[in-house]
């Protein structure tokens, strides 16, 4: 892997405010890319992604997409879902490319899983195909790799 993303790089949250990638420093972050919310591959991966939140521990999960924030929301709303959400609409895709997550075609973000350590150094992803959901499974036994955890 070997990729740190820029720490100034940042994410909107809900109600106007922002995370920076610096800002996830000092615990695990997983960040969840989706190319869009309220569509129905990207409504799976969330419920899914929410229903294993507590195995997902001690990362800070964050699912992004190039939606704004306040769609975002409602999206999780919706949903019921006990996930974070971010939006990486402005600039526009600027975190996803950083990643080497973004659909220059689409103008969306590519389906990546992107584990960050406590430094912010990117230590496991995955990328699903196009039309094609990740196993939440991954990610929960990376989180688990980088924590030292047989689960």
């Amino acid at each position: 892997m070997g990729l740190r993303p820029d720490p100034g790089l940042s994410l909107a949250l809900p109600y106007g405010q922002r995370v920076t990638v610096g800002d996830l420093r000092g615990a695990p972050a997983l960040l969840v890319l989706v190319p869009g919310a309220f569509t129905p591959l990207c409504t799976n991966e969330l419920r899914d992604v929410a229903a294993a939140r507590g195995a997902l521990a001690p990362a800070r999960v964050l699912v992004v997409s190039c939606d704004t924030a306040a769609t975002l929301d409602a999206w999780r709303s919706s949903e019921a879902a006990d996930v974070e959400v971010a939006s990486d609409s402005w600039p526009h895709g600027e975190v996803s490319r950083a990643l080497a997550a973004f659909d220059e075609a689409t103008g969306w973000s590519l389906r990546r899983t992107v584990l960050l350590d406590d430094s912010g150094m990117v230590v496991w992803t995955d990328l699903a195909p196009g039309g094609r959901a990740r196993d939440v499974g991954d990610a929960v036994a990376a989180v688990a790799r980088l924590g030292g955890d047989d689960r």
